[in-house]
């Protein structure tokens, strides 16, 4: 197995579960749990990731306008 790393950064919203939700997802429904994080992609996918892996992977950033082709973010 190889290890990769995407070429772009990848820009989601998240939000923090404070009580159980369910939420549905390109792979059908799912529970999130306190302390779960929903993520929502840029083609509004969303799923779920546990804290653990959400603190390891995402950073948050300040949020700034562009002129870029794609807006990003809320």
């Amino acid at each position: 197995m190889n290890t990769f790393r995407t070429r772009r950064p990848l820009l989601v919203n998240a939000t923090q579960c404070l009580h159980p939700t369910l939420i549905l997802t390109d792979s059908g429904q799912r529970k999130a749990y306190p302390g779960d994080w929903i993520i929502e992609g840029e083609n509004r996918e969303r799923y779920i990731v546990d804290n653990t892996f959400f603190q390891r992977t995402f950073a948050p950033i300040a949020w700034e306008s562009s002129s870029e082709g794609r807006h990003y973010g809320s």
